[in-house]
């Protein structure tokens, strides 16, 4: 089953990346509604009087509110629909942006948690705060993140998400080059794959101005940049170095697709509410992924530009032409972009299993340490 969500549109500088030091937006009205659940002070601190047992706060310096909970990942694996599910929850406050980043970037972090701290200022008396940085599980790109979260938010609860690795590394890289083709308005495709992940391809490879968007900067130009999202073994050992494993709700993206319900309901009682509302499941477009309609829209959009610069008044005018003459205009218009192939090329059957040798001898280790079954990745039925 398919969750229904609003359309994301083009990609944001805030989905893989903010783009720059804070400070980020604040929240967006009228999604966010408080709670009177008891326990808690007006700025969603804990009552030392009146604690709930499993319901976890932490604030730093005074007046300061930060997150409770944090989902860590996996980038690819069903989080930004996760995130949208529990922003409807009464009890629950989410920031803007969904991925703030800001304990696994260095020039974020370097800001304070001072500024970290106002994206929660809006949260309600009561409310679990949370977050959704996928970068927080990236290590050792970003290597001080479980550290850095320790310091700060030590009670902290962990939501994370896994995915097929293979699957998962393959859709990091096309997020790649959607973010770069919409970054840019550079509708080709000018790394493969491979040319990512391959270190004797990555060395001959488009420079990375060609292959990642501005507000993807802070990202590294390395193989492991599609990969060590892919590598959930080393991301659970490093925060197990720094958090007990009662802290982690470990979750399969497979299962999260097939019963999201199910899963929504296993992440509500991990932080001790009710159960999501079931009108937050239903209406609205289909869930927000890279499809192969984003890489339509583009050849449409690259074809449109280029015919508008040459018809120029004609299109200024179209919303006077007749209704047919309009049609015709606009088939042309959208027509131009045909042929054109934006869409990145697929993994080639050798890197598959490449990857698949790589990551597979992890699974019995995993299931070990999550608790889940994954016996579907060893299969090869969802790379």
């Amino acid at each position: 089953m398919r969750i229904s969500l609003p359309s994301s549109g083009p990609i944001s500088a805030g989905r893989f990346g903010s783009g720059g030091p804070g400070p980020w937006p604040r929240s967006r009205p009228g999604v966010r509604r408080s709670s009177t659940r008891t326990g808690w002070s007006s700025h969603g601190q804990c009552s030392a009087s009146a604690a709930v047992p499993g319901r976890l706060c932490r604030t730093g310096k005074s007046g300061m509110t930060l997150p409770d909970f944090f989902i860590i990942g996996a980038a690819k694996a069903g989080t930004t629909s996760i995130f949208a599910l529990l922003e409807q929850h009464p009890d629950i406050f989410m920031p803007t942006p969904k991925e703030p980043e800001f304990f696994a970037r260095d020039d974020l972090y370097s800001a304070g948690i001072e500024t970290y701290s106002a994206l929660f200022a809006g949260a309600g008396p009561g409310q679990r705060r949370g977050e959704a940085s996928t970068l927080y599980s990236h290590a050792p790109l970003f290597p001080d993140t479980a550290a850095r979260i320790a310091r700060h938010v030590p009670e902290a609860q962990f939501i994370y998400v896994l995915r097929e690795p293979v699957a998962r590394a393959y859709s990091f890289y096309v997020q790649l080059v959607k973010n770069y083709q919409n970054g840019t308005r550079d509708y080709a495709v000018h790394r493969s794959f491979e040319d990512f992940v391959l270190p004797e391809r990555h060395a001959l490879a488009a420079p990375r101005e060609k292959v990642l968007a501005p507000f993807n900067a802070h990202f590294p130009d390395t193989p492991e940049l599609c990969l060590a999202g892919s590598d959930y073994l080393l991301q659970i050992e490093t925060y197990l170095a720094q958090f007990p494993r009662e802290r982690f709700l470990f979750l399969s993206f497979e299962a999260f697709r097939n019963d999201p319900r199910a899963t929504l309901r296993r992440i509500t009682g991990f932080l001790g509410l009710d159960p999501l509302p079931e009108a937050a499941f239903g209406g609205g477009a289909a869930a927000r992924n890279v499809s192969r309609a984003h890489f339509d829209q583009l050849e449409a959009a690259a074809g449109a530009q280029r015919l508008r610069g040459r018809v120029g008044p004609l299109w200024a005018l179209r919303r006077l032409l007749p209704d047919p003459l309009r049609a015709a205009l606009r088939r042309r218009v959208l027509s131009e972009g045909a042929g054109r192939a934006h869409e990145p090329p697929p993994m080639e059957p050798a890197t598959r299993q490449l990857l698949a040798a790589r990551f597979h001898p992890q699974i019995p280790r995993l299931e070990e340490l999550t608790g889940l079954s994954l016996a579907s990745w060893q299969a090869g039925r969802l790379c």
